[in-house]
């Protein structure tokens, strides 16, 4: 990977969704936190290691849903979707958007023909933008209708 690429566009889950999935993956640890209080009463110490490992346990998750998307640099793409990868443009083949029924799929293949990135394109925020970085670096097999 390259030391701090230049990131030219941010492809992420649009708000509000992004940010309650977020708030429902830590929801069990604020819950966990008010039945130790009660349990504990006031003198219920925040960094109890059941409340710690909760978060921890619970936090990595949110902070994947936070992160997860597609990022465009100069260089190529850094992919956080089913794990985070930078491939250059040169590693990627062709990208296209499925438009049958019900949804717009955006589908990415590398020069090996393996499937790189499959996402509806209403989960990644400004997607024209990155159909027109892509369509210019690397070849294309339709637009959407």
């Amino acid at each position: 990977m390259l030391p701090n690429p230049h990131v030219l566009s941010r492809h992420r889950l649009p708000q509000p969704y992004r940010l309650l999935l977020v708030c429902f993956w830590l929801l069990p640890i604020g819950l966990l936190y008010l039945s130790l209080l009660a349990a504990h009463g006031p003198t219920f110490s925040l960094l109890h290691p059941v409340l710690l490992l909760a978060l921890v346990g619970m936090g990595m998750p949110a902070l994947y849903v936070w992160h997860e998307g597609v990022d465009v640099t100069e260089q190529g793409l850094i992919i956080r979707c089913g794990g985070w990868r930078h491939r250059t443009y040169a590693q990627l083949d062709a990208w296209y958007v499925d438009t049958r029924p019900p949804h717009r799929i955006f589908v990415l293949w590398d020069v090996n023909n393996r499937r790189i990135v499959s996402r509806h394109t209403a989960h990644l925020t400004n997607f024209d933008t990155l159909a027109r970085t892509l369509k210019s670096r690397i070849r294309w097999r339709g637009w959407p209708s």
